[in-house]
């Protein structure tokens, strides 16, 4: 049940504070990219803060982990295509790795 924190924390933090204009923006403007990469993190945190399972090396996993797999999909257009899907999953697989180790 613990697990559900971080899927809400998830959709919070890349979607829901996620703009259209972050969207449209964060493959050309590091930034922007930047910005909604720790937006991200952020939530994924207190998540597993109020978990007590909150460690360093789990917070720049996420941010690069986030950075790298969003900066691949920037490359594919458009924005919603199906690699939005491997997005999420990446996203999912990054949840489960920092709730489980």
């Amino acid at each position: 049940m613990s697990f559900i924190w971080l899927l809400f924390a998830h959709f919070i933090g890349d979607i829901a504070l996620q703009s259209d204009w972050q969207a449209q923006n964060k493959g050309s403007k590091w930034y922007v990219m930047f910005s909604h990469c720790m937006i991200w993190t952020a939530c994924i945190c207190v998540a597993l803060q109020w978990l007590g399972l909150c460690t360093a090396w789990k917070v720049v996993f996420l941010v690069l982990g986030h950075w790298a797999c969003d900066k691949w999909k920037t490359k594919r257009p458009p924005v919603w295509s199906p690699w939005i899907y491997y997005d999420q999953v990446w996203h999912l697989i990054q949840c489960i790795i920092v709730f489980v180790i």
